[in-house]
């Protein structure tokens, strides 16, 4: 598959889509069986479908009035790269956390997510 801006675009809403909803499934169907997402560059990847909507199930579980969005910052070939935002209530405290970020994703021949490597901060009040 040749990335296309769209298709990424695509792709990033519905990735903020699953994450608003706190949806697994739909968030697992995103990426390849094989695959690899790194939430961190000094973590050890989450791994395959199953591991990653895991990990994302126990990381939103808490999380209230989600609102995530992205912007495109480049597509070349199989590789899409973009800046994202995303607020979020801690259903726990009340508080307001905001989560800005850049990820880059190596997208499969089926427009799944291969590899999706994340960089990002937080700011809670």
């Amino acid at each position: 598959m040749a990335l296309t801006e769209q298709k990424f675009k695509t792709w990033l809403s519905a990735y903020g889509r699953a994450w608003e909803a706190r949806d697994g499934t739909a968030f697992a169907k995103l990426f390849a069986d094989n695959a690899l997402y790194y939430w961190t560059p000094f973590a050890e990847p989450k791994k395959g479908p199953a591991e990653i909507a895991a990990a994302f199930l126990a990381a939103s579980n808490g999380q209230r009035e989600i609102d995530f969005g992205a912007r495109v910052l480049y597509v070349q070939a199989q590789l899409g790269a973009a800046h994202w935002s995303c607020a979020f209530t801690r259903a726990r405290t009340g508080r307001r956390v905001h989560l800005d970020g850049v990820l880059v994703v190596q997208f499969d021949d089926g427009g799944k997510a291969l590899s999706l490597r994340e960089w990002w901060h937080t700011d809670e009040r």
